[in-house]
């Protein structure tokens, strides 16, 4: 959505346009176990390629963006200290970038995430954000399938979040993982990990 090495949009676009052609990405490959991998909004794409992809096995979520936390957020204390210190993220993904990347890949990740930023402007971002919240998804009650095995990571605050969020099937576990939004960055290797036992789950 206009971000990352995407050129703009010459038209306007939803995050379902998106997600149907992701899906028809998946399935050129024909693949006969696919896992879905998802972080932040990339669950609200995968809820609606899920009916789209074929052999569709399992959904890892790394905190993926619920309903709830956009149409009612909770008013629980950790919720709210949690949003004061934004402000505070990029210090935690840099340091944590440095830890698992090379000098020379870090500096290089930064650099593309400058450039990234002065080649959209503000209508672009604006359109994104548009995309986002006029979505179709946000009104409708969808949830993941039963025969869909779910492994939801988040932090310890927003387990019950998760519990009861659309990302939930009666074959779910939610792992409690890391200190802030981008896990991840945080605990690549134990990530990989949950990943690697999903796999091997006939």
């Amino acid at each position: 959505m206009n971000s990352g090495f995407s050129s703009k949009s010459l038209k306007s676009y939803t995050i379902a346009d998106e997600a149907n052609k992701l899906a028809s990405i998946i399935n050129s490959f024909k693949a006969k176990r696919v896992i879905i991998l998802a972080h932040s909004i990339g669950g609200v794409y995968a809820m609606q390629m899920k009916d789209k992809i074929n052999n569709l096995k399992a959904f890892v979520g790394i905190e993926p963006t619920t309903r709830e936390i956009i149409l009612n957020p909770p008013k629980e204390s950790a919720y709210i200290e949690k949003s004061k210190n934004m402000d505070k993220l990029e210090e935690q993904i840099r340091a944590d970038l440095s830890k698992i990347l090379t000098p020379e890949k870090n500096e290089n990740f930064w650099n593309t995430t400058e450039q990234n930023v002065q080649k959209f402007d503000e209508k672009d971002n604006q359109n994104a954000q548009a995309a986002l919240e006029n979505d179709s998804y946000w009104k409708d009650d969808t949830k993941l399938d039963n025969d869909i095995l779910s492994v939801l990571i988040t932090e310890n605050y927003r387990q019950k979040e998760y519990k009861r969020s659309e990302y939930t099937s009666k074959n779910s576990k939610v792992v409690s993982l890391g200190t802030y939004h981008y896990i991840h960055f945080e605990y690549p290797r134990e990530i990989a990990r949950i990943v690697k036992d999903v796999a091997k789950l006939e």
